[in-house]
Parts: C-alpha cells; structure tokens; sequence
C-alpha cells in the first residue's frame, strides 16, 4: 500500500477477510506513509472487529525481486497453516508491488484481484495545479531514478491444445450445439486437434467407447481441474467458467 486507505479496506469487507497482511515502507513510521498505514490499519479495526491485521515494512514495496520474496513466503505460510483461500490486492501499491503480487499469485495457489476506482480525491478542475508545471503537463512524478530492469521469472502458458480445443467447446456451447462426447470429438476431428487413434482389436471395448474415455481424460477432466468448465447440476452440460472464457479469448488466439 502507499498513499490509499478505500483500495486497501474496501476488498477487505467485501471478501470478508479474517486475517490482512499489509505490505508498506516508512522509514520514521510518522512520515507520509506511516500516516496512511495508521489510518487503514484504524479502518480496518472499526469496519470489520477482531481481524487480525499483521504488518509488512522490513523492504521497500518499490523492490520488485524483495516483493515477490515476501509475498511469496506469505502466502506459502499460509497455505501451510491451512488457509483456504489467500487473496493478493494487486490494484494498491506502486506498479513494483502489483507485478510481484501477479506473479506470485500465478506461481502459487493464490488468487489476484484488481480494485476500479469510481471516484478520485482530486477534482478534474484540481489536476492542473497538481500535475502541470509551467502550463505543461507532467504528472506525479517530476524527476525519476535510472531504469532498472525486472528480474526474470517464466511463466509457462497453457497448453495449446487445450485451449484451442476448449475454444471449440466454447463455439459449440454459445451455438447451442450437442455437446456429446460424439458431437466434441467431430469437430476438434476438423479442427486438426484430436490426435488419438484407438488401437483396435485390442479389446471388447469398441472404438468409440476408447474415443470417449480419451477425451473425458483429456480434456473434460484437464478443463476441469484448471477451473476452465464447471456444471450447475448432475444431469447439466459443462459450460465455461469466467476463467475458461478468459483464457480462451486470450491465448492462441490471432485476431
């Protein structure tokens, strides 16, 4: 966090939180900074009683490689304590912090979320005293340190097989097409994605029934276990999860 308090509180109440980790940087602890921690630790208290809030201040949240470090080694320890589901505010802190809190999310079982803002502290007819010199505009920021590269931490895209056949799924879906094993495994037939071919004669089980178990391993199950498809009820289809229609309108996907 840095100079925002709503960003910070708000998705707290809002997920209903027991537990917030608060990663900030003061060097005096009554500075700027010190006083928006104390205020959103304040808020904190009164909005949501009890909460146990555990403060972050050993490094500074514009040290990229020293963010993911700790954040990485906060939401280990808590996956280890037995936490169900640990959230990382991407949306609050300089742009140093959000990186680390993306990637950290995407390397562990720890789920980024972003924060709008419906309205600023500063009025439109404000900006100009605040962020012009001279009549030009120049912004926050009026004099910057050398650029500084980012460590690199690869990230492995998803398989593209899947994707573009989960893309297929998807066309058939908002079609209203059957989504039969049968009707599936036809058009990723057409669409170059289905490699396997049933070794036949090897046993009583006919060649479709070997097609069918193929693709439930596949691909139903391994859409599945990335949160991609999900069904409402026992005897409904699978349908895309908000998840399965990102990751299908982003990747492999030429435009």
């Amino acid at each position: 966090m840095a100079f925002e308090t709503v960003k910070v509180v708000r998705p707290v109440t809002f997920y209903g939180a027991d537990e917030v980790h608060l990663f900030h940087y003061s060097r005096s602890g009554d500075d700027i900074y010190g006083k928006f921690y104390s205020e959103v630790v304040r808020l904190l208290k009164l909005g949501v009683p009890g909460i146990r809030i555990v403060e972050h201040s050993k490094d500074p949240v514009y040290d990229f490689p020293a963010m993911l470090r700790a954040l990485l080694d906060c939401i280990s320890k808590a996956e280890a304590d037995g936490c169900d589901r640990v959230l990382v505010n991407a949306s609050s802190g300089p742009a140093q912090f959000t990186a680390a809190a993306v990637v950290a999310s995407f390397m562990t079982g720890a789920r980024a979320f972003t924060v709008g803002t419906k309205e600023y502290t500063v009025p439109e007819e404000d900006i100009e005293k605040l962020y012009f010199r001279g009549g030009l505009p120049v912004g926050l920021s009026g004099k910057i340190y050398d650029p500084r590269l980012i460590t690199d931490f690869p990230i492995k895209m998803p398989d593209e097989g899947l994707v573009r056949a989960l893309r297929v799924y998807r066309d058939m879906r908002d079609a209203m097409l059957p989504v039969s094993a049968h009707n599936v495994i036809d058009a990723l037939k057409e669409n170059g994605l289905w490699s396997y071919s049933a070794n036949r004669g090897s046993s009583r089980t006919s060649d479709f029934q070997k097609e069918a178990m193929y693709y439930q391993r596949h691909f139903i199950d391994e859409w599945k276990s990335r949160g991609w498809i999900s069904k409402k009820g026992r005897g409904s289809k699978y349908d895309l999860t908000e998840d399965g229609r990102n990751i299908a309108d982003t990747f492999y996907n030429k435009s």
